[in-house]
């Protein structure tokens, strides 16, 4: 199953494409993820076993000649450990320069929603899923689970965890009076940025979705905004869109750090009025980046 990756659909309208498929265990679990994250969903392939590998992966596969490793979803989850190969699907995803393969036992539709209409992992009936679930869209009478790929791909693959950050700190003092602030809707990965930017000596101040930034925007100006691009509320795309155009902000530095790295992307983003695309996990990079904005003045 080929998939159409127009991703960010019209730029700033706050909507996007998710993926619906389905875990039964020992009910049927409803979850999606971001279109943009997937690149095919196939058949189960014939696998080869890695040594020493996460319980949840299954085996490599070779995939358009890309190795891949395929990974039991439900296991990941502790939901069940067990699939049955002639049955499950696997969904290839790219994210974070990696590809995975995560094994589901079925494929439902394409939806395409609102990330105004995602809500809080909280409404989850469910809590032994809530650290995985980013959000959840009631579309009929299904209750849809966002999980976070990111978390699940970094803990079973270390190859995609954030590398160590390589701080200058003679720079300490330029930084001090600099506020960053930042949007991202996993929290292991906003901690992670708020953390790495005040040990550098920046003012930070993080904020779980567009919507909560947006907010604070209005009562006080940061020097420099980093936003991802996926989140429920109000995603990367509608903050660039209602900063440059909405609030006619156009000398703040905007600085989208996101796991969708394409060229495709980062051409939309810039032309809405973004200075900067970082993929995910270039932590360093980053660190560079804001520091060229705000201490080199770069513009």
């Amino acid at each position: 199953m080929a998939l159409d990756h127009d991703i960010l659909l019209e730029v700033g309208t706050n909507e996007f494409e998710v993926v619906e498929f389905i875990i039964d265990a020992d009910k049927k679990y409803h979850f999606g993820i971001n279109i943009a994250k997937v690149r095919e969903i196939i058949r189960m392939p014939e696998t080869v076993r890695i040594p020493n590998a996460h319980p949840a992966i299954i085996g490599s596969a070779n995939i358009r000649n890309k190795i891949i490793p395929i990974i039991n979803l439900a296991q990941c989850l502790n939901l069940k450990t067990d699939f049955y190969p002639k049955k499950s699907k696997v969904i290839i995803t790219y994210f974070n320069h990696k590809f995975h393969g995560f094994v589901v036992d079925d494929i439902n539709r394409i939806h395409r929603v609102k990330w105004a209409d995602i809500k809080d992992y909280s409404s989850i009936a469910d809590f032994r899923l809530a650290e995985t679930v980013l959000g959840v869209v009631k579309i009929e009478d299904r209750l849809i689970q966002l999980l976070d790929f990111e978390k699940i791909a970094s803990e079973i693959n270390p190859d995609t965890n954030f590398d160590e950050v390589s701080i200058d700190f003679s720079l300490a003092d330029k930084r001090k009076n600099k506020t960053v602030y930042i949007a991202e809707d996993s929290l292991v990965i906003r901690k992670l940025l708020k953390n790495t930017l005040k040990q550098a000596g920046y003012i930070v101040q993080d904020f779980e979705n567009g919507k909560n930034l947006l907010n604070a925007v209005k009562s006080q100006l940061p020097d420099l905004i980093v936003t991802d691009l996926e989140m429920p509320e109000a995603d990367g795309t509608f903050i660039i869109r209602t900063i440059r155009e909405k609030m006619k902000i156009l000398n703040i530095p905007i600085v989208v750090f996101s796991s969708l790295a394409s060229e495709e992307n980062e051409r939309k983003v810039l032309s809405i009025g973004a200075n900067i695309f970082i993929g995910k996990p270039d932590l360093n990079i980053l660190v560079n980046t804001i520091d060229k904005f705000l201490i080199e003045g770069v513009k």
